[in-house]
């Protein structure tokens, strides 16, 4: 069933008009010229014609002389066959060339006008007289024109003369143009009719064409309307189709995957979410419970308070770095950049950092080059993705160890590296550090845990300025996060 409004009909109905309009107009000139070719053929024909027929008359009057009697026996002779001359011998070879002349152009079957310079027959053939207008003849001009005489169609020439004599005459032929109409009218039917046969059959061909095309988009609908948020693993697949087919398909694959890491982040995410604030939960209601099974005083009170209190803020921490991270990966415009000296933001970061480090007895260490460089960023979470890392190395580093804050600069691009000497990282570990939620198991229970989104919003922040961040490690040795980024 032919579907109306389908994208297939337009298509098939535009490429079949189109076409049509190409085959009308193209049939149109090839009939025009054919229609010129062949009246032109037939002009120069009949202009032949007249002109032999002239110069016959010239032979003529040249062998016999130019007295009127001689003149009137020529024109009869020639344009009628007619008449005898006593000097008959003298114009045999003439009349005998005349004769081979007349069936070649085959003069016996048009019609041959002879007139003066009035318009008055002076001699016509045995096919009769037409009367005609021969107002452009009496100009100089030769007149060709296209006439109907006695239910015939004619194509007739009236050509302007003068012989030695003296005097203007005017020849007139005219030829049946009926094999000229024959063909023409042949031509133009071939066209009729093979115009809508051609047009069927494009609109045949174009319908399976635009199907052929539209297949990508069929199987598109079908994939489409098979995904559920529980099942995004179906795709297109994009075998053998057209260039921009292709393009549409593979955005389609790519819009799918992409939904597919979003559900799964999501469903990580509110897994990860349900676990990380269902402890603190868990623990706020049970240390409440037991503190409401009796009367306590005020001190018990004060305890439950503060216990309760530490954990709302630890789920405040994660609620808030929750928000950040969906900030960072979903939202990055929302961010100001600036330009500024990273040389002088290290050195406040690492004159803070010595604060930091005190309790521990840990040495941090320093090196910069002594030039500018000068970055795109944002200040505030640069400034926290430093500290992060400054943060997770005096976690993990012993007493008496040592941190370093190394700047480089290397193929138009900043390279920051924060080293320490703690117990390193696991080689199974290093490519889920920066997983949300993800935590070492740490054997030393003096080592706090914590969120596990830590790296996970260093990384983020790296990713905004379009910089890149990873880990060198060895176990019981130290650790060095390499973070880069691009210069303006």
């Amino acid at each position: 069933m032919i579907k109306f409004n389908s994208v297939r009909f337009k298509i098939s109905v535009l490429y079949t008009a189109i076409l049509g309009l190409i085959l009308v107009v193209y049939s149109a000139f090839l009939y025009l010229s054919l229609h010129h070719t062949l009246y032109d053929e037939l002009d120069n024909e009949l202009n032949v014609k007249a002109s032999e027929t002239a110069g016959t008359i010239s032979s003529y009057l040249d062998e016999l002389g130019y007295d009127q009697e001689f003149f009137i026996f020529a024109v009869r002779r020639v344009i009628c066959l007619e008449g005898e001359h006593p000097e008959q011998d003298k114009i045999r070879d003439l009349e005998e060339l005349w004769l081979r002349m007349v069936d070649k152009f085959d003069l016996k079957e048009d019609h041959v006008n002879f007139l003066d310079s009035k318009g008055q027959s002076i001699v016509c053939s045995g096919k009769g007289f037409i009367p005609f207008n021969i107002k452009a003849a009496q100009e100089d001009k030769t007149l060709f024109k296209s006439i109907r005489y006695e239910k015939r169609n004619l194509r007739l020439i009236s050509l302007p003369v003068s012989f030695k004599g003296g005097g203007h005459y005017m020849i007139q032929i005219a030829t049946s143009l009926k094999p000229v109409i024959h063909l023409l009218q042949i031509r133009l039917l071939h066209i009729v009719i093979s115009i809508p046969i051609i047009l069927l059959l494009a609109s045949f061909f174009g319908r399976l064409f635009a199907k052929r095309i539209l297949n990508p988009v069929v199987e598109i609908t079908k994939t489409a309307s098979n995904i559920t948020h529980e099942d995004l693993n179906a795709r297109v697949k994009a075998e053998h189709v057209d260039e921009e087919m292709k393009y549409l398909v593979d955005a389609f694959n790519d819009m799918i995957s992409r939904l597919e890491e979003s559900f799964k982040y999501i469903a990580e995410f509110s897994s990860h979410v349900a676990h990380e604030l269902k402890t603190p939960l868990a623990i706020i209601k049970g240390e409440t419970e037991v503190v409401m099974r009796k009367e306590r005083n005020i001190e018990e009170y004060k305890k439950l308070n503060k216990a309760n209190l530490e954990e709302v803020e630890r789920m405040l921490k994660i609620i808030n770095d929750l928000l950040l991270l969906t900030r960072l990966d979903y939202r990055p415009e929302v961010f100001k950049l600036e330009r500024f000296d990273l040389v002088e933001f290290l050195k406040d970061i690492y004159e803070q950092s010595k604060g930091l480090v005190s309790q521990k007895d840990i040495a941090v260490t320093l090196d910069m080059p002594d030039d500018q460089c000068d970055i795109n960023g944002e200040r505030f979470h640069l400034r926290r993705l430093f500290f992060n890392l400054i943060d997770n190395a005096i976690k993990f580093t012993p007493k008496n160890g040592k941190i370093g804050i190394t700047l480089k600069k290397k193929d138009k691009k900043s390279i920051v590296s924060i080293s320490d000497t703690g117990i390193g990282i696991l080689d199974e570990d290093k490519s889920k550090i920066f997983d949300r939620f993800y935590r070492v198991d740490i054997m030393d229970k003096k080592i706090e845990h914590g969120s596990g989104l830590g790296l996970s919003i260093v990384q983020s922040i790296v990713k905004m300025h379009h910089g890149t961040i990873h880990v060198t490690s060895q176990l019981n040795k130290g650790s060095t996060f390499i973070v880069t980024i691009p210069f303006l």
